[in-house]
């Protein structure tokens, strides 16, 4: 924080939110199996009481919504904190909208930015093209913008074994825990080559 100047940021707000659900994904999943002896990775193929059947329901439906939360705001914080460590650098709005994403890597806009503007303003890459954490931001992109362009699923009953019905859009707790850790991981890693940067609202 520059004590001189007012700033007006989100991505303290919407990790708190991510880290909220994250918490809340896990121990609804530690209930389910406290409860079931089954959790939200395990329970296909289980055979259960009509009983048991609804809790695992409502828990798989608290723990989805809370894992699409946490993607969605994980990717919300690598945008908003990419952003403001280069505006908070003295660069401005024009030097943001020239990133573009880079079809012939895969690569989304918010990771290019990612890769780019550390090494723009400090010499320093941050994350480089090929790594496993681009690629696990990369991934929490990829989980974001299927949530964000979300594509609904009806299929004929008929078909279905009620044991294992996918679902394309789901999120798992995998994926939500993987999608946060990668934002972790991205601004620990930045905090390694540039001091200056205040991430102690991580561990707040």
């Amino acid at each position: 924080m520059n004590w001189d100047k007012l700033e007006f940021t989100n991505h303290e707000t919407y990790f708190e939110i991510a880290r909220e659900h994250i918490q809340k994904s896990q121990k609804t999943d530690f209930d389910l199996n406290e409860k079931l002896g089954v959790n939200s990775s395990t329970y296909q193929g289980k055979s259960l009481m009509p009983e048991d059947a609804a809790y695992l329901l409502q828990s798989l439906q608290l723990i989805n919504k809370s894992n699409i939360i946490t993607v969605v705001f994980s990717a919300l914080v690598a945008e908003s904190f990419i952003n403001y460590y280069a505006i908070s650098n003295g660069k401005d709005e024009v030097y943001l909208i020239k990133f573009k994403a880079d079809k012939n890597l895969g690569l989304g806009e918010t990771v290019v930015k990612w890769i780019k503007i550390p090494h723009d303003i400090n010499g320093n890459f941050v994350l480089t093209t090929g790594s496993a954490e681009v690629n696990h931001l990369q991934k929490l992109f990829i989980d974001r913008n299927k949530l964000a362009h979300h594509k609904a699923s009806i299929q004929n009953i008929a078909s279905l074994d009620w044991s294992k019905i996918p679902d394309p859009n789901s999120i798992t707790l995998l994926d939500a825990q993987n999608a946060n850790q990668s934002l972790v991981t991205c601004l620990e890693a930045l905090k390694q080559v540039d001091q200056s940067i205040d991430i102690s609202w991580l561990s707040s």
